[in-house]
């Protein structure tokens, strides 16, 4: 048992307890490729959350939570494992989002949250999300929330675009506004049966009315207090509420989200507002993917072998939530992949056991064999280039026949005179080798001198 956050997975056997439970909370565990092209064999599940469980492991980040879980398969460890948060929200989501315009929200508490606000919307999933985005302050409460229509997020992220600034004379109707944004979200469910509802509510204050300018009939004071917890208690809608900035009222805050919501506080910095609505963002999407990868040999256990397991979330020596997993072997040969894992979602552990399988031992087998022939024929061929090359240079001149070289003209017979210069007048040169002469067989000749 871990003393920070953790969750374990344990795989167990058909005779355990948990045969008992009803079919349908039983969530299966399918088989899946954990990279392409490689059959290492990984078990994923999709685990649904919900209640305090949920709203704990939100605020975690994705290293967070792959450190908070186990698995245990037939009393072996599994690896891993790698944990994802999908991207679809189950059932469909209505999400009405009520930004603070009160005067106090002038400058930085607009600009900030319309910044952080705007990525939060554009990461919802559109085909399973609609968004609803309104202002308001102490002025024209019920209208303005009443109006609002649910778009897909790209359209409600233009719609934050063109909300008005806030006006420095406006107050702060908290109250009133979540019991008005709470009615219409009970109206857009019952207009779309199968979904559900939730509330974002963006402040920087607390409940101020009462003024000149404000809208009568404001809930203020306790009996407001009372009367809006009570509202959103029986609405059945999760509610956050962020607030921003400083002297925030967080007492106040939690006693109107009560059970059914969370409050998170954050200063007046769009990076720390954004790791608040990322967490936001991970509890729209109330489940979580589990991947784990299979130990070598389990292949032959899942296919013959039907398992029931349990996943448990645990906050010290309290567990938060816990849902029963079943694993079902194929009726013939082994189970077919239902997919590949994603590559960003594993863990270094899930990639270092890639080669584990049959599959990474077959790529090694045939990248060794290659490597092999490679060097085989390297070590013939090479030598028997290298020495015909070196043959055909080295080699020695053939011997040719011995050809007489070419006859040489006649020379004039010359008579020497002798003019008392000392110098010999009776030596000639042959004449040039022409290019048709073989120079190898033929001796250079030269006129022998002339007898006296």
């Amino acid at each position: 048992m871990k003393a920070a956050l953790g969750m374990t997975l344990a795989l167990v056997s058909p005779a355990s307890g948990l045969a008992a439970q009803a079919p349908d909370s039983i969530t299966p565990l399918t088989l899946v490729r954990c990279a392409p092209r490689i059959d290492v064999p990984c078990l994923q599940a999709r685990v649904p959350l919900d209640g305090r469980g949920l709203a704990l492991l939100s605020q975690l980040d994705s290293a967070g939570e792959a450190h908070a879980w186990t698995g245990d398969l037939a009393g072996r460890m599994l690896i891993g494992p790698a944990v994802t948060t999908p991207h679809d929200v189950t059932p469909p989501l209505r999400l009405l989002i009520l930004l603070d315009r009160s005067g106090s929200m002038i400058g930085d508490g607009i600009a900030y949250t319309r910044i952080t606000l705007r990525s939060f919307i554009q990461g919802l999933d559109s085909g399973s999300v609609r968004v609803a985005i309104t202002g308001f302050e102490s002025h024209d409460v019920n209208r303005l929330i009443t109006e609002t229509q649910f778009v897909s997020p790209a359209q409600a992220a233009e719609q934050l675009a063109r909300l008005p600034t806030p006006d420095p004379r406006a107050n702060t109707a908290l109250y009133s506004a979540l019991i008005a944004g709470g009615a219409r979200v009970a109206a857009e469910i019952r207009a779309a049966p199968g979904t559900q509802g939730a509330i974002l509510l963006v402040t920087d204050g607390r409940n101020d009315v009462g003024h000149p300018r404000d809208d009568a009939g404001l809930l203020a004071g306790a009996n407001g207090l009372r009367a809006a917890a009570s509202a959103l208690s029986g609405g059945g809608q999760r509610v956050w509420i962020m607030g921003v900035g400083k002297d925030i009222a967080a007492d106040t805050l939690r006693m109107l989200v009560g059970s059914n919501g969370s409050v998170t506080l954050a200063s007046l910095d769009p990076n720390v507002m954004a790791m608040r609505l990322a967490a936001v963002s991970r509890e729209l999407r109330r489940s979580r993917e589990l991947i784990f990868a299979m130990p070598a040999g389990t292949e032959a256990t899942l296919a013959r072998t039907a398992w029931r397991g349990i996943a448990a979330a645990w906050v010290g020596d309290q567990q938060v939530t816990a849902r029963a997993l079943s694993w079902q072997p194929p009726l013939f040969a082994m189970p077919a992949y239902r997919g590949v894992a994603a590559a960003s979602a594993l863990t270094p552990a899930l990639r270092d056991a890639l080669g584990a399988g049959s599959g990474g031992a077959g790529v090694r087998w045939v990248m060794a064999l290659f490597l092999a022939l490679s060097g085989g024929a390297a070590w013939l061929l090479i030598p028997r280039l290298v020495w015909m090359r070196t043959a055909d240079v080295t080699a020695p001149v053939a011997d040719l026949p011995d050809v007489p070289g070419p006859k040489q003209p006649a020379k004039a017979e010359v008579e020497v005179q002798p003019d008392g210069s000392g110098l010999r007048r009776d030596v000639e040169e042959v004449a040039p080798r022409k290019p048709s002469d073989v120079t190898l067989q033929s001796v250079r000749r030269v006129a022998a001198p002339k007898r006296r």
